[in-house]
């Protein structure tokens, strides 16, 4: 009996242990299950970070700012890698002895970089953008606490050419002006962010087949712009302001056929790299931020919307009252007196008399429609920033002498730039297409991606009203014209003078001695290849266009010309050779000179000079030479000239040349 009670005892311990141990076993299976489930699913991204903040880092690889090209793939700015100096100041040993060998080093003060170096901060930028040789002397230092910074700096290798088209950007490489701003967003592109394994002193660890990235280039800009006929016009336009002591000029080189931008050119020049030299009024782009009365050049604008509205025809005569014409109280007058001129005589002899009258016939309502349709009072469209849209007041504020007034370019404000486009939509045949300065988005080898788009083109005149303006304008640089200076040799130019006062901003009257000398037209005249706009303020010793103004058109016409291949509008005319360029893209720019100092032996006799006897061309050169623009009567040779050779000259005197043939 006993010994049933003790097996039954044992057998009830064993099951129990038994059971016991096997809850144990399910408990802990159960809490290792429970411990993964949490783990693997209720905590696993916690973890997941955990292990790659452990193991991997992510940093910013740079996109440096993108290249711009000119037409011809050379390149305006780029971007350079450069160090910069950092320090972190807690890890500075001695901050007086360090800053002592790093003031000769960055050219800093002493006493500024003991300051920055005991500071406490652990990040201070030192300097920007260090050059080789400060590079390589921090470096040999081998102090505590400095880091060498990798950073880009832009560059532009023509330097002044083309500055205030191409712009600038800041130390952050954040475009400020020009080109620069216009596609900052484009050209500064964000870094990108990637991944990278670690090691257990955060040393950065690469496979063999996943090299470290490196920076990669943005996005850039291939201009319409031509860095040498750039070059050109600059040049030519500097020699103006030199000789005649101009306090500003601008001129505009333009496609005929689409209204692409090959030069803006700006005076006072403007260098990009020179950073400390950042004066406002240097670095503006005045082709578009300027505005100034256009003068006579706006003539033909007005003939142009009469022509069309017909409100006169080609052969009409226009009386211009001998010099001298007074409207409400106004006097207007011409340079020279004139009886009747017809309509052609009126765009060459450019009577002041005859545009009010046209003008005045015209109206007020449709004048003001076909200033509009222009393009003058609006923005171009242009991709520059500070354009302006110049001044045109609604035409129902005009007064009669306000209209008549506007007829000759006052009481009016145009840009060179709307000017330039005017003058091209005559070139074109009537059709006004917007300018363009961007030609093609590029990738970083150069090639094109976009093409940057344009705003599609309106018809403003009549092909045939065009080509009745084209030739009046060409008269204007033929044998008695006022723009004969303008032609450059074997070729035809269809163009138009100017000379407008300008307005003081003290009386608002118009000054006496201050005036814009223009030039405005396109050559060949016969098949438009190119149009150049030349503006020239405050001119000294010389106001009229066709003196100031003209011989810049010809200059850069001459050598544009032949380097675009274009053949002379003359049999047996050949171009310069020096200009014949086998690979346009290769020619070299140069930086124009920073003086061109007059000719010493340059006429400035203030007597009269004997021309009879010379030909056109030669008694011109003279009497310009002298700053005068002498009025041209007949052709051949030269008879008769007035005043008589050696009587004295003052500002106030007007020249008149006569000529005849078989003398």
């Amino acid at each position: 009996m006993k010994e049933g009670k003790s097996k039954n005892l044992l057998n009830a311990r064993y099951w129990f242990c038994n059971g016991l141990f096997t809850l144990i076993i399910l408990g802990g299976f159960s809490l290792v299950l429970i411990k993964a489930f949490r783990l693997q699913v209720l905590e696993h991204q916690v973890w997941v970070e955990r292990k790659r903040a452990q193991t991997e880092a992510t940093f910013q690889v740079p996109a440096y700012r993108g290249t711009i090209y000119d037409r011809q793939g050379r390149i305006l700015s780029y971007s350079v890698p450069q160090f910069s100096l950092a320090a972190d100041s807690r890890r500075v040993d001695h901050p007086e002895n360090l800053a002592a060998k790093l003031a000769p080093i960055l050219s800093l003060p002493r006493e500024t970089l003991r300051q920055r170096l005991s500071s406490g901060r652990r990040f201070i930028m030192l300097k920007r953008h260090l050059s080789d040789q400060q590079a390589v002397a921090v470096s040999s230092l081998k102090a505590s606490g400095l880091t060498m910074i990798t950073e880009y700096k832009r560059f532009y290798p023509h330097r002044q050419v083309g500055g205030q088209v191409v712009g600038f950007v800041d130390t952050d490489g954040i475009g400020l002006e020009g080109i620069e701003k216009a596609f900052d967003r484009l050209l500064r592109q964000d870094p990108t962010t990637v991944g990278r394994f670690r090691d257990g002193i955060r040393k950065s660890l690469w496979l063999d087949a996943e090299p470290p990235p490196e920076p990669v280039e943005s996005y850039g800009v291939k201009l319409s712009m031509d860095a040498f006929v750039q070059y050109v016009a600059e040049v030519e336009l500097e020699k103006c302001i030199q000789q005649y002591r101009a306090r500003s000029g601008e001129v505009v080189v333009m496609d005929a056929r689409t209204s692409e931008i090959l030069a803006m050119a700006n005076w006072p020049p403007f260098d990009p790299n020179l950073t400390e030299r950042r004066d406002p009024d240097l670095y503006r782009n005045r082709v578009i931020t300027d505005s100034f009365e256009p003068g006579s050049t706006f003539k033909v604008f007005l003939v142009s919307a009469a022509l069309q509205e017909g409100t006169v025809r080609e052969r009409d005569r226009v009386y211009c009252e001998n010099g001298r014409c007074v409207l409400a109280g106004h006097t207007i007058k011409d340079v020279h007196p004139y009886g009747w001129l017809s309509l052609p005589e009126v765009i060459k002899h450019s009577s002041n008399i005859a545009a009010s009258k046209l003008a005045l016939q015209l109206g007020g309502e449709r004048y003001h429609k076909y200033i509009k349709a222009f393009g003058f009072g609006e923005l171009t469209g242009i991709y520059l920033p500070g354009e302006v849209k110049g001044q045109v007041r609604p035409w129902k504020k005009w007064r009669p002498i306000d209209l008549a007034t506007t007829g000759f370019g006052q009481s009016i404000g145009v840009t060179a730039l709307q000017l330039t486009q005017g003058i091209a939509c005559i070139a074109n045949g009537g059709q006004y297409v917007a300018p363009g300065i961007a030609l093609e988005i590029v990738d970083a080898d150069g090639q094109p991606v976009k093409v940057a788009e344009r705003e599609p083109g309106r018809r403003v005149i009549d092909k045939r009203v065009a080509g009745i303006v084209r030739d009046m304008m060409k008269g204007v640089t033929q044998e008695g014209g006022t723009g004969v200076n303008a032609v450059p040799d074997g070729y035809t130019v269809a163009g138009k003078t100017g000379t407008a006062q300008m307005m003081d901003p003290e009386t608002k009257r118009y000054a006496v001695n201050r005036y814009t000398s223009l030039f405005t037209g396109f050559t060949p005249a016969e098949d438009p290849r190119i149009v150049i706009t030349v503006s020239v303020r405050e001119p000294q010793g010389a106001i009229y266009g066709g003196v100031v103004a003209a011989p810049v058109f010809r200059g850069i016409a001459a050598k544009v010309l032949p380097y675009l291949g274009v053949p002379p509008s003359f049999k047996g005319a050949d171009p310069p050779v020096q200009f014949r360029l086998a690979n346009a893209a290769s020619c070299e720019v140069a930086k124009p000179s920073a003086r061109i100092v007059r000719s010493a032996d340059a006429d400035t006799s203030s007597t009269m000079p004997d021309l009879a006897g010379m030909s056109l061309r030669q008694a011109l050169d003279r009497v310009c030479s002298l700053g005068y623009e002498p009025r041209i009567v007949g052709s051949g040779r030269v008879v008769g000239q007035n005043p008589e050779a050696g009587a004295p000259l003052n500002p106030d005197t007007s020249v008149e040349i006569i000529l005849r043939d078989g003398t």
